[in-house]
């Protein structure tokens, strides 16, 4: 081998270094949360595990949004130093901050309940907190199969075309909806009135003037005095006397999030990574419930259930 071919080889060598140097250097991440406490502290270790299995070069640089407004600002200003090739933001407000100041930069956004923000920007896309209407029917079809008519309360101005949509969706899987417009809080006893005289069980979805801290009592009274099983919205509802509700893996959306960043990382477009739901499914029970209301589920759903309340 000559000197020149030795020379060339050995240039080869140095710029090949240089560039995984420059691109070590380039691959810089931010995420802004909300807050510090489960679950976004598993959606973080989710996405920062996979991330780093990954991609060895990759930095990410953490911010929580626990603050006031000029320490938040102060947060935004240093974002725009690191000057960061991706931003993945966990919760509605850090979501909603980012993509006002950001438009040129890639956004992933998680732990948003409504996609709308997201798909009106070109350059986010994310995992949104939502199971779709068929999958919550399936796993009611599942525990209670006896059941046909699905009671649900709902703010028009707020889920219309949702219950419009699941009224199409029930009637495909052989299921009446129900539905019970409530334009206030006021509202809710009337309706639940009406509801006890022609539901098996009650749905609860994502409705913030229905659905909240202050009417859980009166809805979960209801359910317990009328033997009308409430099923959802979390495992807060559960432990307190709802019947079951889906739950989410935040562990693995944020590992969700971590592929769709690196497959950024490699040079995709976020026109081409569409916003998804959770892809595991997770269910809590109340046992305690199910034996008042005399609900026998079978052994096979207790094992599989990712957490029980009996007591």
């Amino acid at each position: 081998m000559s000197i020149k071919h030795i020379f060339f080889i050995i240039t080869l060598i140095i710029a090949c270094t240089r560039i995984s140097e420059i691109l070590a250097d380039d691959c810089r991440i931010v995420v802004l949360m909300s807050h510090s406490e489960s679950p976004y502290r598993e959606v973080l270790a989710g996405f920062q595990k996979t991330i780093t299995e990954q991609r060895k070069d990759a930095k990410c640089n953490v911010f929580v949004m626990e603050s006031d407004k000029a320490q938040i600002s102060q947060k935004l200003h240093d974002i725009k130093k690191i000057k960061p090739d991706i931003i993945f933001t966990v919760g509605t407000t850090p979501t909603a901050e980012i993509l006002r100041i950001f438009t040129d930069i890639p956004i992933i956004a998680t732990l948003i309940l409504d996609d709308a923000m997201i798909r009106q920007a070109r350059n986010a896309t994310g995992v949104i907190l939502t199971f779709p209407i068929e999958t919550q029917f399936y796993l009611l079809k599942k525990f209670l199969p006896e059941a046909r008519t699905i009671g649900v309360m709902y703010n028009p101005s707020e889920n219309q075309e949702n219950i419009r949509s699941a009224r199409t969706i029930a009637g495909k899987m052989g299921l009446d909806l129900y539905p019970v417009e409530v334009d206030s809080p006021k509202d809710i006893p009337g309706a639940l009135k009406v509801l006890a005289n022609g539901a098996d069980v009650l749905w609860g979805i994502n409705d913030a003037l229905v659905f909240n801290s202050l009417t859980a009592k009166q809805i979960l009274l209801f359910s317990f005095r009328n033997h009308i099983p409430f099923v959802g919205l979390s495992s807060a509802w559960v432990k307190a006397g709802a019947l079951y509700a889906l739950e989410y893996d935040f562990y693995d959306i944020g590992v969700q999030c971590a592929e769709k960043a690196i497959k950024m990382l490699q040079g995709a477009k976020v026109s081409t990574l569409p916003v998804c739901l959770p892809r595991k499914l997770l269910y809590t029970l109340n046992l305690r419930t199910a034996r008042y209301m005399k609900i026998k589920f079978l052994e096979e759903y207790i094992h599989e259930a990712y957490q029980i309340f009996d007591e």
